[in-house]
């Protein structure tokens, strides 16, 4: 498939960046072979990848991939049930990101915060991590990260017993995601059939 393709291409790019002394030319493979691990289902190979982006950016002084970086490591952690991890490195993402003044990555880092204190079973600061990414996205104007990141508010409102304000994200996310022709409606519809057919049996 295409990853197998593309991985040996970057494998390749990161070995002529090594002998180069190419550290930030090394760290945007690395990224890219965390994107590639993660396309692949190996998430510990891709919060790896970033781990190693993350220091070659250090050691180059760059904060705007650095804070992105940060980002990433702490969402991979979460993503592998380490959320206490997850939420050191996503803070301190967002503080660096807020100096950038960069909003799109505030609201992807915010989504990130959130999803870890979900996990953490932390629901009203997940709500308010939600609610911040969901400001942000709004006024950038970018309706899948917001669809996202709505679908993820409704499965926190559930697990609060909020079944009414649940059902509302999950519509705002399936409006987003049908105009977008995005395949991730699916998902958001079996949720919403789901939650229909809890009502009508009990």
């Amino acid at each position: 498939g295409l990853h197998d393709r593309s991985r040996p291409r970057l494998e390749r790019a990161l070995e002529r960046f090594t002998g180069l002394g190419d550290a930030v030319g090394r760290a945007d493979t690395h990224r890219s072979l965390g994107w590639e691990s993660e396309q692949l289902g190996d998430l510990p190979g891709a919060l790896r990848h970033n781990q190693l982006a993350l220091e070659l950016f250090r050691s180059a002084g760059l904060r705007a991939p650095q804070a992105s970086v940060l980002n990433s490591v702490g969402w991979y952690h979460a993503l592998l049930g380490k959320h206490r991890q997850a939420l050191s490195h996503c803070f301190e993402a967002l503080t660096m990101l807020q100096d950038l003044g960069d909003r799109y990555g505030q609201a992807g880092t915010w989504d990130s915060i959130a999803y870890a204190y979900q996990h953490l079973g932390r629901h009203p600061h997940a709500l308010l991590g939600y609610r911040n990414a969901l400001s942000l996205y709004r006024e950038l104007g970018v309706p899948y990260p917001e669809a996202e990141t709505l679908t993820r508010l409704g499965d926190t409102h559930l697990a609060m017993g909020n079944h009414t304000s649940a059902r509302d994200s999950w519509r705002a996310a399936l409006v987003l995601l049908t105009a977008l022709g995005h395949p991730d409606a699916e998902q958001v519809r079996a949720r919403l059939r789901e939650r229909a057919e809890r009502r009508g049996s009990a």
